[in-house]
């Protein structure tokens, strides 16, 4: 079972965190791998998986539907009414955020919230 990571939502490091998810290892050690604490990159978040072992494309796949969604990777979500969006991690049917989640792999997302695209990782 994946460790779900909370954040602070006044930081940028969501995808830090999703990754952090994938792998098992702690926030600060991805970070420090990435090189910074801002939005990451899906080039930079697939380097680092790559680091650890995973594989994984460098660019996300268009997501139409939930049911679309790897057994594991990566998410992005959009809102629709800003341009607020963030990474999640993904596993199964569980979705792993760190702002509107929790441990079992709930979410609980404003209305306007939606998975735009994913990057699927093989372990």
């Amino acid at each position: 079972m994946r460790r779900w990571h909370s954040q602070d939502p006044g930081r940028r490091t969501s995808g830090q965190v999703a990754v952090a998810v994938i792998t098992g290892r702690p926030v600060e050690e991805i970070t420090e791998r990435i090189g910074h604490t801002r939005h990451a990159s899906t080039r930079e978040l697939s380097r680092v998986l790559g680091h650890y072992g995973y594989l994984c494309a460098e660019r996300c796949i268009p997501a139409k539907e939930l049911k679309e969604l790897p057994k594991l990777g990566l998410a992005q979500v959009h809102s629709y009414q800003s341009s607020r969006w963030h990474w999640v991690a993904v596993e199964d049917e569980r979705i792993f955020d760190g702002i509107w989640g929790d441990a079992y792999g709930i979410v609980d997302w404003p209305n306007d919230f939606r998975i735009t695209s994913y990057l699927p990782i093989e372990e």
